[in-house]
């Protein structure tokens, strides 16, 4: 069988200002995606040494921004001998199972389950002495909670099994971004000498659910990493939407404008026309739903806080999203753009990754960013656990307060 491994053409993730990588610290990413956790860490002196996705599309945008092999194909179908031995293997396996949309069939649905064959390949590096020394792998906060816990619990103790301690967070990137993106980090360290047997810290990312985890799975290897408090997001929405001209053909006609405003909910009609009497200058974001009060019937959900709701791809009516413009006594409605959706995730923004390029067409833009991940989420979890670790830093304990990371930046 010849090898899966074809270079990819230069892309500009190695021009794009990333520190040099630092001797060692060497990743092999999964479910790569369009690569938004290349995005993440490569800038903290991480090199990536093969990236796969099996989807074509998203394969393309990757080698568009990066010069990393990337291998085209099921992750069932990649030979372990054609992994490099790297520092670190990331997973944002497929979530499609562990969410309503996948009917929360759960951790051995059709899609989610494919985790397993990931755990395959970490399970046979292993026996040939070339295990990463950690694991990060992220996914919907569903899987807290799916199947009364059976779900995460399996796969905890499935990496437990292969020689990791483990930390488990819940980060949502509206901390970050203005998006709702609630999402879990599973934290693995090839080091069962670092587990302690401390009660786990109860903390903002460490809430309820996690600390519920923890009491049924006590007998785990689990180390806790103090992360500090979530920073206070700077990032507005008005500094990720794009400003369209009034008669730009993407803003819906009086008739679709008039569906709007006849399946708005029912609640939220009389606030929005509240802010057009009152002279409003803003821009929501809505969201088309399948329910109202117990009826099937479409329905949009205005956002009034400032965020636009959890990206999803566009499969179907209810992961749409939309940007309505209150203006001169006006509504106006469009659907939200694929470059929305990017700088919602953190990259081609000013002040982040400006220089990312997305893909040209809209659908496809829209498809590679709604479910990818949170780069600064991402980036903020790493650096505050694998990151400490991995750069040589003392474990940090549960006893200490902070942690200083200036000399990781």
């Amino acid at each position: 069988m010849p090898s899966p491994l074809t270079p990819a053409p230069l892309g500009t993730g190695a021009t794009r200002g990333f520190s040099a990588p630092s001797p060692g610290l060497t990743f092999v990413e999964f479910f790569a995606g369009v690569g938004l956790i290349h995005e993440a860490i490569a800038p903290l002196g991480w090199s990536c040494l093969l990236a796969n996705d099996n989807d074509p599309r998203k394969v393309a945008a990757y080698k568009r921004n990066y010069s990393t092999p990337i291998v085209d194909c099921d992750i069932r179908d990649l030979p372990v001998e054609e992994i490099p031995t790297a520092t670190l293997a990331t997973a944002s396996f497929p979530c499609i199972d562990l969410s309503q949309a996948g009917g929360r069939r759960g951790i051995n649905g059709e899609h989610s389950g494919i985790v397993w064959s990931f755990l395959d390949h970490i399970a046979q590096l292993a026996e040939q002495g070339r295990a990463p020394q950690f694991i990060l792998l992220e996914n919907v906060a569903g899987l807290l909670t799916l199947h009364e816990g059976a779900s995460i619990d399996l796969l905890l103790r499935s990496i437990a099994d292969l020689g990791y301690a483990i930390d488990l967070v819940q980060v949502d990137a509206r901390h970050f971004v203005p998006q709702t993106r609630n999402r879990v980090f599973i934290i693995a360290v090839r080091d069962q000498s670092m587990a302690t047997s401390d009660q786990m810290p109860d903390m903002h990312i460490r809430r309820y659910k996690v600390q519920h985890i923890f009491q049924r799975n006590r007998d785990l290897p689990w180390v806790f990493f103090d992360f500090p408090e979530l920073p206070t997001r700077r990032l507005e929405l008005r500094d990720v939407l794009v400003e369209l001209p009034e008669d730009d053909s993407r803003w819906w006609n009086e008739e679709r404008t008039r569906y709007f405003w006849d399946h708005l909910e029912h609640d939220h009609r009389p606030k929005l026309e509240a802010m057009v009497a009152a002279g409003a200058d803003l821009q929501l974001t809505a969201v088309r739903r399948g329910r109202r009060r117990g009826l099937r019937e479409q329905i949009f959900n205005l956002r009034f806080d400032g965020l636009a709701s959890c990206l999803r791809t566009p499969k179907g009516g209810s992961s749409i999203q939309f940007v309505v413009r209150v203006r001169n006594g006006e509504v106006q409605i469009r659907r939200i753009l694929g470059s929305e959706s990017a700088r919602l995730q953190g990259v081609a923004l000013k002040n982040s990754s400006p220089n990312f390029l997305i893909p040209e067409s809209e659908q496809e833009a829209l498809f590679a960013f709604g479910d990818a991940v949170c780069v600064p989420a991402v980036r903020w979890v790493f650096e505050n656990s694998i990151q400490t670790v991995a750069m040589g830093l003392p474990n940090v304990s549960t006893s200490q307060l902070s942690l200083d990371l200036a000399s990781v930046a």
